[in-house]
């Protein structure tokens, strides 16, 4: 009854384009630094949220992903500073240009942001995230 005839190319879902995965969300470009990837080509906010930072003398990535849902707040100072307030964790991004990432977070597009490493990419000329830190821990994270 719910078997489709042999041969017969299968149906696709309803909303298949809705669950890709977000626009490079994994891969990270040494040749140019990029401070968040926004989803692309997606009707639904992103559920969560990747803060990354890469440790020069391990050489990994290390980092947080953080579910937009429990995003109870976002404080910023000026064009430098960001407090994201996930409830039980609270994360400072300090950088320049982050005026622009503030949208970004209201709407859930921001699946990514990386904290500039030189030992990655070149100096960047726009928006750059200089530090991902938890407060109260007095270390960089």
């Amino acid at each position: 009854m719910f078997e489709q005839s042999r041969g017969a190319p299968p149906t696709p879902l309803a909303n298949a384009t809705d669950d890709a995965p977000g626009e490079g969300a994994e891969a990270v470009d040494p040749r140019e630094y990029r401070p968040w990837i926004l989803q692309r080509g997606r009707s639904r906010p992103a559920m969560m949220l990747e803060l990354r930072r890469y440790e020069p003398r391990s050489g990994l990535w290390q980092g947080w992903i953080m579910s937009y849902p429990s995003l109870h707040a976002v404080e910023y100072m000026g064009d430098r500073m960001l407090s994201l307030d996930f409830g039980a964790r609270q994360f400072i991004v300090e950088g320049r240009g982050l005026a622009e990432l503030i949208p970004h977070l209201q709407q859930g597009s921001a699946v990514a942001i990386h904290e500039y490493s030189s030992a990655v990419w070149p100096e960047p000329t726009g928006p750059v995230i200089m530090s991902i830190r938890k407060p109260g821990t007095g270390a960089q994270t």
